[in-house]
């Protein structure tokens, strides 16, 4: 099994519409045409090899319901130029050591004593909190918060939605890490997974079921959608407005979870005071953060260059500031957002505070762990260029 084979590309009517409206590469129709009839056949595809930032977007445009993105992915694993390089230590699921490991062991004790309750599957409720790989970094802010006390945490360690791998291009890592993840997933009792990170909803609820081909027992949603429900209900209120203005920046998979998701992001970040400067590109033709892209060749100017093309949109819409849903997002572009004079907010943190959790330790203080970590690993992972991934044993 492969990325592609989640659909019938016989169904391809070469129309071109999926690179036609691509907000990146925005071909004209004869050569949107002539590039996807090369990936069909396997051809090198040289605009989308070199420009696809590998954002979802494409998937909501195809009039046949196929999934372009897919295609490309595999497309781009099979070109012989291609090496992970540094791919596996950045894979969660993976055997040690990789990045999340790391972090994880750098954590005070009492941090990892929490991790070690939350490997363990809560009692039956009916919604759980599923903590993905980022935060779990922040597990002390999110056990004791008083806005999600109601919700049990579960988030093992050595377990992933699988995004990383998924993202990378490695189809047997992220076979691996799920059928892993699915085991686990089948010792909870409830009727809802709570995803803090909205990455792990796309991937739980969305990438696992249209591509893998399995579903998991219950309802899948995203921490912020739940929290929607929680101010509808007159079950939580603002208690400390943000008083912010800031130019909405929408993850990648903002556009495969769809519209319910990213007018949710709207309502929720306006009941908690935020202004929103909505950008050129938004919803479903939303520009990207630019991490993705390093899977086509492994350039990291490659992330700076869609970066620029994001903070140039955001200071065209008269912005200096970002609201930001998704940690990977945020950890990109805080590297650099400085430099353009753009502060990016990570809304979770965000959110959590106005409707009254004290935020000890917020995303933008574990940077420095971060920092630290690939500083002390990355000679070594580099060394493993030609080096296969290893398998994962679930």
């Amino acid at each position: 099994m492969s990325f592609m084979d989640c659909c019938d590309w016989e169904k391809c009517t070469l129309c071109g519409e999926c690179l036609m409206k691509c907000p990146v590469m925005e071909m004209g129709e004869e050569e949107a045409k002539a590039e996807f009839g090369r990936l069909l056949k396997g051809e090198t595809a040289p605009r989308v090899f070199s420009e696809c930032t590998l954002c979802f977007d494409c998937n909501n445009y195809c009039p046949e319901g196929l999934r372009p993105y897919e295609l490309i992915l595999q497309r781009i694993t099979e070109r012989e130029d291609r090496k992970p390089a540094f791919l596996e230590y950045f894979i969660n699921g993976m055997p040690a050591p990789n990045l999340f490991q790391d972090l994880y062991g750098a954590l005070s004790f009492g941090e990892q004593e929490i991790l070690r309750r939350w490997s363990q599957p809560p009692e039956a409720s009916k919604d759980v909190l599923f903590v993905g790989c980022i935060g779990k970094t922040l597990c002390h802010d999110i056990d004791n918060s008083e806005v999600m006390k109601s919700l049990p945490k579960f988030g093992p360690p050595d377990v992933c939605c699988g995004e990383l791998a998924y993202r990378g291009g490695v189809w047997d890592a992220y076979a691996d890490i799920t059928e892993r993840i699915l085991a686990r997933m089948g010792e909870l009792e409830t009727e809802r997974l709570v995803c803090y990170c909205a990455s792990c909803d796309n991937f739980l609820g969305n990438i696992l079921p249209k591509v893998y081909g399995k579903q998991l027992p219950f309802e899948v949603i995203s921490l912020y959608e739940w929290l929607l429900e929680r101010l509808r209900a007159g079950e939580a209120e603002v208690k400390r407005p943000l008083n912010l203005k800031a130019a909405i920046h929408e993850s990648c998979y903002a556009s495969e979870l769809g519209p319910d998701f990213y007018e949710s992001l709207r309502e929720l970040y306006e009941a908690a005071g935020v202004e929103l400067v909505e950008l050129e590109h938004n919803r479903d033709r939303a520009l990207s953060c630019g991490a993705a892209s390093i899977a086509r060749n492994w350039n990291i100017l490659d992330i700076m260059k869609e970066q620029n093309k994001k903070y140039r949109e955001v200071k065209g819409s008269g912005a200096r500031e970002m609201a930001v849903n998704c940690p990977g997002c945020y950890l990109t572009l805080s590297s650099t957002s400085w430099l353009q004079g753009i502060k990016v907010h990570y809304m979770v943190d965000k959110l959590l505070w106005a409707l009254g959790d004290d935020i000890s330790i917020p995303l933008g203080k574990r940077l420095p762990l971060i920092t630290m970590s690939l500083t002390k690993r990355m000679p070594l992972a580099l060394k493993k260029v030609d080096t296969p991934l290893p398998r994962v044993q679930p």
